[in-house]
């Protein structure tokens, strides 16, 4: 997918994903951590925004956090503390750059911008503490939405209509940013404008000239 100009007269809203695009993430970081806990043969089930099996359950909410630890440390070949398969899973989430902290900050002062992304309770917990130095988490955004409190993820369609739902958003006037081709092309499919970030088309680059 090739990013087409944004006209930044047509939007409305901002709809942004997380994890790669706002927050720098390596889930290999992630995989290597479970497998010096034992846990190997993950890279099936751990991805960059697409989880399977345990770890899919878990950004759903079909499974809590209690129980997704105490599954994981069942195929453990010793019993670590729970401490440490947080930590491993916890591994993947790098480094939230103040500079992307600033244009949230800057965009929400003109427009409404939301936050829709795959994820769970325990890295909730641990990306939410990233901003503290400058500012909560949560307060960067209109409103925020989470695929385990909304019982489905990307790239399925019903996170998106469930947005919509609540928000009242037009798509057609909402800008949607994501570091994922399969979620953008639900995403312009259900009428969003779409904008897909890379290493070199972030969102710094994006809104430099705003």
């Amino acid at each position: 997918m090739s990013n087409i100009k944004v006209d930044f007269s047509e939007i409305e809203v901002y709809l942004f994903d997380l994890g790669g695009v706002l927050i720098d993430i390596d889930p290999l970081k992630t995989i290597e951590a479970f497998s010096q806990l034992g846990l190997s043969q993950l890279h099936d089930q751990i991805n960059h925004g697409h989880h399977s099996g345990l770890f899919k359950q878990l950004e759903t909410g079909q499974i809590s956090d209690d129980d997704f630890i105490s599954a994981i440390r069942k195929q453990l070949r010793y019993p670590y503390p729970i401490s440490d398969v947080i930590d491993a899973w916890n591994k993947m989430l790098i480094h939230f750059p103040v500079e992307r902290i600033q244009i949230l900050k800057q965009l929400k002062k003109e427009k409404p911008v939301y936050l829709l992304s795959n994820t769970n309770g325990i890295h909730r917990d641990y990306f939410t503490k990233m901003t503290t130095q400058h500012s909560e988490f949560e307060d960067l955004f209109t409103q925020v939405f989470y695929s385990y409190q909304l019982g489905c993820s990307k790239p399925d369609s019903e996170p998106f209509l469930k947005v919509i739902q609540e928000t009242g958003l037009k798509p057609e006037r909402t800008l949607f940013l994501d570091d994922s081709l399969a979620n953008l092309a639900t995403a312009k499919k259900i009428g969003f404008q779409t904008y897909f970030i890379t290493k070199e088309n972030t969102v710094e680059k994006i809104f430099s000239n705003m």
